[in-house]
């Protein structure tokens, strides 16, 4: 009797995970922007790692009150008693370390450091999130393009059906040739083979976004329709008009702000090691410093220290101006591509109109009885079908390359990283 209860409870359990598994949830772009803040597995990673850093900060300022090694006070003693007067200054000096870390300037230095490195661990945050938010939309657009295309699709093999049941009428009565009907239906195949590639496309699209949203795998998603704008209406974009905006907002390029900033206090702590080295950890971000000779006192290697320093400064400097041009760079080939699909659009829009007035002129006199060459018809079908295909995609392009400005220069969705930094600087665990 155990065992049959036991059977019936694990049926009943399968059944309802299988039934949450494939659960399917209608979701907004609106929503797709809220759920990338808060339950994206990329973007919480990067928030843990820029609350160690804020943490970091706060360990350093705590070691700069005293603290207690007993190993350390017994060593410094022996030292006092024992060395003569090099060992009392040694012996005092050390325990000057611990009892007052305070008086040693490269520890001021490292909180310093410490502090711009959060700063600019928080704009390297606010660009994984940009750039997670980026992908998302992207994702739902390629989602709505694509599952547009599969209505397209099978309303044009409805279409072409239909004539091939109507020249397989005329094949039976002798009023058409085999070959037409042979030659649609290697037609029709082809759009049954698209639309199982469309399909699977389309699922592993749901499956990315449903996972980028922090839905556990199984969960499908339907994508809600957007309003399209009114693409007559949209005119060129100015390459001049937005290029100081994506530089100054551009947090790839103000994280190097900040690490330049910190190679000052790198500098100070070369030429202040004299005074006693520091002891504390640079953190996650302070990387970028940790291979940087100090020498623990005044020596004939402090020039070459304080050279190599300077060059680091230099390469973060090297590094920032590629940064910016590449932001340039995007953006003017961003500029570019949308003035080419304004500009393409009209004419795209008008092939479509004439593929769609040839293919159902051709329906229509097959229809009427009417002989129609049947390669005649199957490239009328292709070509409609193409144009049909490059006109969506040039539709949703211009929203992904508006999304892609959105996103240079944090206007619209973006403009709420402020809000995602905010959050992180409140994080408690």
């Amino acid at each position: 009797m155990k065992k049959i209860i036991i059977l019936i409870f694990i049926l009943c359990f399968s059944s309802v995970s299988m039934s949450q598994s494939n659960e399917t949830i209608e979701v907004s772009l609106d929503q797709v922007v809220g759920k990338i803040s808060n339950e994206n597995l990329t973007v919480y990673e990067s928030a843990l790692r820029v609350y160690q850093t804020k943490e970091s900060i706060t360990f350093a300022r705590m070691n700069l009150l005293p603290r207690l090694n007993l190993w350390k006070l017994a060593s410094s003693a022996v030292e006092i008693f024992a060395g003569g007067p090099v060992g009392v200054a040694s012996g005092a000096f050390s325990i000057v370390e611990d009892i007052a870390p305070f008086v040693v300037p490269a520890n001021w230095f490292r909180v310093s450091q410490a502090k711009l490195f959060y700063k600019a661990d928080l704009e390297g945050y606010r660009a994984l999130w940009g750039n997670e938010v980026l992908t998302a939309k992207s994702l739902y657009f390629h989602l709505l393009l694509d599952t547009s295309l599969l209505e397209h699709i099978k309303k044009s093999r409805k279409d072409l059906n239909e004539i091939y049941s109507i020249v397989k009428v005329r094949e039976t009565f002798g009023g058409a040739s085999i070959t037409v009907s042979q030659e649609i239906k290697q037609r029709l195949l082809a759009l049954d083979e698209d639309t199982r590639a469309i399909e699977v496309l389309i699922a592993e699209e749901e499956s990315l976004l449903a996972f980028m949203m922090g839905y556990e795998t199984g969960v499908r998603l339907k994508a809600k329709q957007i309003k399209l704008p009114d693409y007559d209406s949209l005119s060129q974009l100015n390459y001049e008009d937005f290029v100081f905006r994506a530089v100054d907002e551009s947090p790839e390029i103000r994280q190097f702000d900040h690490l330049i900033e910190a190679s000052k206090y790198a500098r100070k702590e070369v030429q202040y090691a004299f005074l006693g080295a520091s002891s504390l950890s640079r953190g996650l971000t302070g990387g970028v410093f940790d291979n940087l000779p100090v020498q623990p006192g005044l020596g004939f290697g402090t020039a070459a220290s304080l050279r190599i320093v300077r060059s680091q400064k230099e390469i973060l400097k090297v590094q920032q101006k590629a940064v910016k041009e590449t932001v340039k760079r995007h953006l003017k080939l961003l500029v570019n591509n949308y003035n080419l699909d304004l500009s393409n659009y009209r004419n795209i829009n008008q092939r479509v109109y004439l593929a769609s007035s040839s293919l159902n002129n051709m329906y229509n006199r097959l229809r009427l009885g009417e002989e129609v060459d049947s390669l005649a018809l199957i490239e009328a079908s292709r070509n409609y079908i193409e144009a049909d295909t490059s006109l969506f995609a040039v539709m949703y392009r211009f929203l992904s390359s508006e999304d892609k400005l959105s996103r240079m220069i944090f206007h619209g969705d973006y403009a709420h990283s402020r809000e995602a930094v905010e959050k992180v600087k409140g994080t408690h665990l």
